[in-house]
């Protein structure tokens, strides 16, 4: 009986240490974050917002001025010709409206491009570190509850990516 014990105590050990070696984590947010290509995907991308918030605040204001001339002719102006000139105005709210959103959906459209290609080069690391390294398993850390520090090669593919 106790050799059967001391077996399955030794086992366990055995068994735990090939999985804890096998199974790693990477926090793929953190790569996204700190690494300097997802770094300069970020300040592209913040460029990008910032250009279109002063391009898009010029327009506004523009539009903001042209409303108050509108409103100003009420009086002066025949209804129809009023009527007309407010459809006008209307018109060009709705293609600003449009103008903006084209531009978020086209700068949201570079930034997926861009970060699944990150994420497909991280990919890549990922399938080559773990051949070289006997890992069979690499899970997200936002998926993980738990695990030992040594599981944890995040800093390890961060150096290989910013290489």
């Amino acid at each position: 009986m106790k050799k059967v014990f001391f077996f399955l105590i030794i086992y366990s050990f055995f068994v735990s240490s090939v999985w804890s070696s096998e199974i790693s984590i990477v926090d793929i947010t953190f790569l996204l974050k700190n690494s300097n290509k997802g770094k300069n995907i970020q300040k592209e991308i913040d460029n990008l917002n910032s250009e279109n918030l002063k391009l898009f605040k010029e327009k506004k204001k523009k539009l903001e001025v042209k409303e108050k001339k509108i409103a100003s002719k009420k009086n002066i102006l025949s209804q129809e010709d009023f009527n007309n000139e407010v459809s006008k105005f209307r018109n060009e709210v709705t293609n600003y409206e449009n103008e903006r959103k084209k531009s978020a959906q086209k700068i949201n459209s570079v930034k997926i491009t861009k970060i699944t290609k990150l994420l497909g080069e991280i990919n890549s690391i990922l399938v080559d570190y773990s051949s070289k390294n006997s890992i069979t398993t690499i899970i997200d850390k936002k998926n993980v509850i738990i695990t030992k520090q040594e599981n944890d090669i995040t800093k390890e593919i961060l150096k290989i990516l910013n290489n």
